[in-house]
């Protein structure tokens, strides 16, 4: 991806959790040298006339077109506005059909919506959990703004357990991780019968990680059979973890040839107090 432009793509419903997300996205897309464009993207249900001013298709346009106008030059980004379809499910697959569409690189979404944090934080949001679920692109659910220049670069904790899927994700955090100050901490967190591996996984990280100029160090937690409490307690015990990558499954999905969303990769999204970027 280092030599490839690429798009990244925002969802909005005009909540400030989506708004939250956009901002997230202008911090990764201030180095036009990675992405060519930063795609807006909202639809709206005609059905649903009790939503109040700020939720109203032409507010949400009209904001997010003066945010744009006043950051880019019009062919740096795109702001797509769409009717919900005849014969739609639902407003959240029509938008993960416009950023299949387009070829994003990315789908950046606010955690919450317009319903604002939900009483169990552990609870989805519905376009978040329709998203996890049916997005065949790299989704970031922004749970908190970070910006570079208040965090000192961003620091990225990498899940990786063998599998191709977590190398996938270890791509993509190296591609996020584009300013010098921005550094990966690379996590295998074994189950006692996986904990053998940890030499093995250790030195094709090595290997991986010989190719690319990123600071990086690897950490093998503690082998245990709840071994994704340990990776969450790690997060929500720093201060300084901003990004949690996963893949959308692991391990036994690839020894099983399966695609299921996996149950590490779905307690992470819930519980990780860092924003999420989930590998399909």
């Amino acid at each position: 991806m280092e030599s490839n432009k690429s798009n990244i793509m925002v969802a909005t419903d005009g909540s400030q959790a989506s708004k939250q997300a956009f901002f997230q996205a202008v911090e990764f897309f201030e180095y036009k040298n990675i992405f060519n464009q930063i795609i807006v993207a909202h639809v709206s249900d005609e059905s649903k006339t009790y939503l109040p001013f700020e939720f109203q298709s032409t507010t949400i346009y009209e904001d997010y077109k003066i945010e744009l106008l006043s950051r880019y030059p019009e062919a740096n980004y795109q702001l797509i506005f769409q009717e919900k379809a005849q014969g739609q499910e639902n407003i959240r697959n029509q938008i993960l059909n416009i950023a299949g569409n387009l070829n994003v690189s990315y789908l950046i979404v606010g955690f919450n919506g317009r319903k604002g944090v939900k009483q169990d934080a552990t609870i989805l949001g519905q376009t978040v959990r329709n998203s996890v679920y049916n997005s065949k692109i790299p989704l970031i659910a922004v749970k908190k703004l970070y910006k570079r220049d208040e965090t000192n670069g961003f620091k990225f904790v990498v899940c990786i357990d063998g599998s191709k899927k977590s190398y996938k994700s270890l791509e993509s955090a190296i591609a996020l991780s584009f300013d010098e100050r921005d550094s990966l901490l690379i996590c295998f967190a074994p189950t006692p019968d996986r904990e053998a591996f940890g030499t093995t996984i250790k030195t094709k990280v090595e290997e991986f990680m010989s190719k690319y100029q990123r600071k990086w160090q690897y950490k093998q937690l503690d082998a245990s059979y709840r071994a994704i409490e340990n990776v969450i307690e790690m997060i929500n015990n720093s201060d300084d973890l901003d990004f949690v990558v996963f893949g959308s499954n692991g391990y036994r999905a690839q020894l099983e040839n399966k695609t299921f969303f996996g149950s590490t990769a779905d307690e992470l999204l819930k519980k990780a107090k860092a924003n999420i970027i989930m590998v399909p």
